[in-house]
């Protein structure tokens, strides 16, 4: 009678156990998060090269057992670079699809825009965008989140190289019409303020003129003895075009988004000797940074990582660790985590700081017509 009863009790544990684990099998949910970025329209090769390092990250995440067991559905929205779209997908997101994380905008209008829906609804956004607008000093949003040096810092070590080694001390700028140019302006024209150098000349070229003769002569009516260079990458293939044809020759020095391939092979020969501040330099033989590539390559058919896609890249990583912190889903519970976090990632250590950017990383690199080579790597 005994032996019966144990067995009678030992079954039922066993049956007891094996339904709470059917019961948290049942529970257990994929973890929705957000890729936002320009796959059309302005700024779509930023939103390939991006999506291309979000999936690398995400993919390797998952096959190792994702994030406490349960994996990332990734969903992917495009908002054409357009703040008005960002709004519409980034709702979609977070009322429809109930994401718990938004990776992106990654255009700076697009963060204006949008950022105030995540705080709203207590939805951890971590973008890459640069403009200094929306820092936490300024825009006070917890939620928000910058994975790459902001342009306050890449702008003012730009113009700290141009005076400092350089030595330019008449300055031309040329500069885009969006947020993400006239913010470096801003503090472009602080920096050299800092140095008691007057801007010789300003000149802006909206995006999508593909001529700016008239402003690149004003410039060197003007006298400039250096070009500082704050457009989109089609726009700075122009003008460099504009200033070899031209015969200027003074030092062209141009922001982030300068650095990238999408300048380079637009520009040609042209952008032999161009010097940019970037994010990212795939010849950075830090070891970390050359895992990264050759994952990169390997998955993408050889192709390399450029910037931003180390920050998003990161980002995808830095989520993870909040996530394990936090031991929860909840977005003011990754949020909080994300304020305390540490992860050494592409960038290097990464922490959160009284400005939500965890990382002042940068280069100073000039193009050889091959590649960009490194001058000095600031942090």
């Amino acid at each position: 009678m005994k032996s019966c009863i144990r067995k009678i009790f030992l079954v039922s544990i066993a049956v007891f156990l094996l339904c709470q684990l059917l019961f948290s099998l049942v529970l257990a949910e994929d973890i929705k998060i957000a890729f936002v970025g320009p796959f059309t329209g302005l700024g779509s090769a930023v939103g390939d090269v991006d999506k291309k390092a979000v999936l690398l990250a995400v993919d390797d995440i998952n096959a190792t057992g994702g994030i406490n067991g349960e994996k990332i559905d990734l969903i992917i929205y495009d908002d054409g670079g357009d703040p008005s779209n960002a709004v519409n997908v980034v709702k979609r997101a977070v009322f429809n699809d109930k994401v718990k994380v938004l990776w992106g905008p990654q255009g700076s209008s697009c963060v204006l825009a949008t950022h105030m829906i995540a705080k709203e609804n207590k939805i951890p956004m971590l973008t890459g965008a640069t403009s200094p607008a929306f820092g936490y000093t300024k825009a006070g949003n917890d939620y928000l989140f910058r994975l790459r040096a902001d342009d306050n810092v890449k702008v003012a070590q730009l113009v700290k190289y141009a005076v400092e080694n350089l030595k330019i001390e008449k300055p031309g700028i040329i500069y885009g019409s969006t947020d993400y140019c006239t913010d470096a302006l801003d503090v472009a024209k602080s920096t050299f303020d800092k140095y008691g150098i007057n801007i010789t000349g300003m000149e802006q070229m909206r995006e999508g003129e593909k001529d700016a003769t008239g402003q690149i002569l004003s410039l060197k009516k003007a006298g400039i003895d250096g070009i500082i260079g704050l457009t989109h990458d089609p726009e700075a293939a122009v003008v460099v075009k504009l200033i070899r044809q031209l015969q200027i020759d003074v030092p062209i020095i141009g922001f982030s988004a300068w650095g990238v391939p999408t300048f380079t092979d637009l520009a040609g020969d042209a952008a032999i000797g161009v010097y940019a501040v970037q994010g990212f330099n795939a010849t950075d033989p830090d070891p970390i940074v050359q895992n990264f590539v050759e994952k990169h390559r390997q998955k993408w058919g050889g192709s390399e990582p450029v910037d931003p896609a180390q920050a998003v890249y990161d980002g995808v990583y830095l989520t993870v660790e909040a996530i394990k912190l936090a031991g929860s889903t909840d977005g003011q519970e990754i949020a909080k985590a994300l304020t305390e976090v540490t992860h050494t990632g592409v960038q290097g250590p990464l922490k959160c700081d009284e400005d939500h950017n965890f990382t002042k990383l940068c280069y100073i690199s000039q193009f050889d017509g091959n590649k960009w080579n490194i001058i000095d790597k600031l942090r």
